[in-house]
């Protein structure tokens, strides 16, 4: 039995910003007079898409922030729960006279 072809769903856009203003451009057409019941539907259909694309990409770019300042808090609490080094950072000190 031949195997199964996996359909791709083709891209919606090429970037975030490139879904935003297709969606503008659409909204706008939306707010206008609609020549016919067929476009009206099929704009509403691309609107659609293109906002989860949009909903979805910022999702995971929260995700992807989170992750990072998640990172950067480790690090913070890890240099500063660690002992300074005695010999591998020169001693100021040894300026420092009392009189």
């Amino acid at each position: 039995m031949p195997a199964k072809k996996k359909t791709q769903k083709p891209k919606i856009a090429e970037s975030f910003e490139d879904a935003a203003d297709e969606l503008e451009g659409i909204i706008k057409i939306l707010e206008q007079e609609p020549t016919s019941l067929t476009k009206l539907i099929d704009d509403f259909e691309r609107g659609q898409d293109l906002l989860n694309y949009c909903q979805n990409t910022l999702k995971s770019a929260r995700k992807r922030l989170d992750i990072v300042e998640a990172k950067m808090q480790a690090n913070s609490i890890e240099e500063d729960t660690q002992p300074p080094s005695s010999s591998s950072e020169p001693n100021n000190d040894d300026d420092v006279r009392l009189l």
